[in-house]
């Protein structure tokens, strides 16, 4: 990646106020005279960010590395564009899950690594397209609670989600453990995401030591309605939604949780796994 004119601009489009760091490494070329710089660039805010100045006149910029580090708990989309002050071309746009890091190298281009730093998506990635019939796992990294004032009023579980782009296929499974105040508070498990023409799914839940709540042929978001009445346990149950989805518009699917009592705690805890391919 070259920047070559005195208006030549590297910069970073977020698309939520979620906490994202970005570093730059680059060299400048002048004459014979090589000069190694870097930034240091933290963003809080939906905007626009310069994170790699333009080079003095008669300089050469060759910008070596680049990390966009997603630090916040929800997901947020990037754009990284290169401008000469007239013409701005768009690089690439992903949407970074909580804890994810987008990569550019000289050497290698652009990927993103989990939040184990494990490679996610292939080089399919500046394409904007998850590749066909590969896992990814998402893992939740901390604690989410919902202990609203108001029983069973619905919530994200902030951190166990997925991107969507409109027209593919997609299977998800959301395995869920989550713990309640009593095992008098009951609760309910669902998803929301963005507008669909196909959204078929099921819901499980635990309701007592020997039996569960069931929701078969789901084709709506936030449903079931209501939540059960019972948790099997206070500190060990399990919620499984699972299905397939074929969005209409970009956008992002969700676990959504509530609980049955108000200002009773279900906790969805960190380390609760969600796993989804694009199947077309």
């Amino acid at each position: 990646m070259h920047l070559t004119g005195t208006s030549d601009l590297v910069r970073v489009v977020t698309s939520a106020a979620v906490n994202t760091d970005v570093y730059a490494a680059w060299t400048d070329l002048s004459g014979t005279t090589v000069t190694p710089g870097r930034t240091n660039t933290a963003i809080s805010t939906a905007t626009t960010t310069t994170v790699v100045g333009s080079p003095a006149a008669s300089t050469y910029r060759r910008v070596k590395t680049l990390t966009v580090r997603n630090r916040g708990a929800s997901p947020q989309t990037v754009t990284m564009s290169l401008t000469d002050g007239t013409t701005s071309v768009e690089l690439i746009k992903v949407t970074l899950q909580a804890e994810e890091v987008l990569h550019y190298h000289e050497a290698a281009g652009f990927w993103i690594a989990d939040t184990q730093g494990r490679e996610k998506v292939n080089s399919a990635v500046g394409q904007g397209f998850a590749a066909t019939n590969e896992l990814n796992l998402v893992v939740l990294s901390a604690d989410v609670t919902n202990n609203n004032a108001t029983a069973n009023t619905i919530a994200d579980v902030t951190g166990l989600s997925f991107s969507v782009t409109a027209g593919e296929t997609y299977r998800f499974r959301f395995v869920i453990d989550y713990t309640s105040a009593a095992t008098a508070t009951g609760s309910r498990w669902s998803i929301n995401g963005p507008t669909t023409t196909r959204l078929s799914y099921s819901s499980r839940y635990s309701l007592t030591a020997t039996t569960e709540t069931v929701n078969h042929g789901l084709s709506a978001y936030d449903t079931p309605a209501a939540s059960n009445v019972t948790s099997a346990a206070t500190g060990a149950n399990q919620a499984i939604v699972q299905g397939y989805i074929t969005p209409s518009a970009n956008g992002t699917v969700i676990a959504r949780f509530a609980s049955e009592v108000s200002s009773s705690a279900i906790v969805a805890k960190a380390g609760s796994l969600l796993e989804w391919y694009r199947t077309i």
